[in-house]
């Protein structure tokens, strides 16, 4: 969602627009990237992996577009916020997805190791996760993986709807 017009802060009657014309441009690079994400991801789980297809059509990617549906409408619904709060006209929702670096760190160094060391992709997979914990370990960037738990989350949440649009 971006929008545009004139800054109005304070204004009530502040209505942001969800669609403009530019908004074509990242619709179509966005699910462009998302879909070349999905399909390194599947062939990640099943080639390297070895995971069975009913596990990865049945469960994984199942679960990940539902993800990305709720994180973007969420993220959406608080840059409309902000653009409503504040009258800014620069506001943009921030992309949700994949992310590519840990896509391959999570399959290479820790679902790998554990695959090959057990011989069962399951419970390979069942270590994925564990890298979840691991921002609470390490001290950079915490302000964000820690979000959803911490008495921050407000601020955060804010920080993450402020992505202004390009002109």
């Amino acid at each position: 969602m971006s929008t545009s017009g004139t800054g109005t802060a304070g204004r009530a009657d502040f209505q942001p627009v969800l669609w403009t014309p530019g908004d074509w441009n990242a619709f179509f690079g966005f699910g462009t990237n998302i879909l070349v994400n999905m399909l390194v991801l599947t062939g990640l789980l099943r080639f390297v992996l070895k995971m069975p297809d009913s596990l990865v059509f049945g469960r994984i990617l199942p679960a990940l577009g539902l993800m990305m549906c709720l994180s973007t409408f969420y993220y959406a619904w608080l840059a409309y916020r902000l653009a409503q709060k504040t009258g800014r006209s620069d506001v943009c929702a921030l992309p949700s997805g994949v992310s590519v670096p840990h896509m391959f760190i999570v399959t290479f160094v820790i679902m790998l190791p554990i695959t090959i060391k057990t011989g069962d992709p399951m419970k390979g997979w069942s270590g994925g996760p564990g890298l979840g914990v691991l921002p609470e370990l390490y001290p950079d960037d915490r302000r964000l993986h820690r979000a959803p738990i911490s008495g921050k989350s407000r601020r955060a949440r804010r920080c993450l709807a402020r992505l202004p649009v390009s002109p």
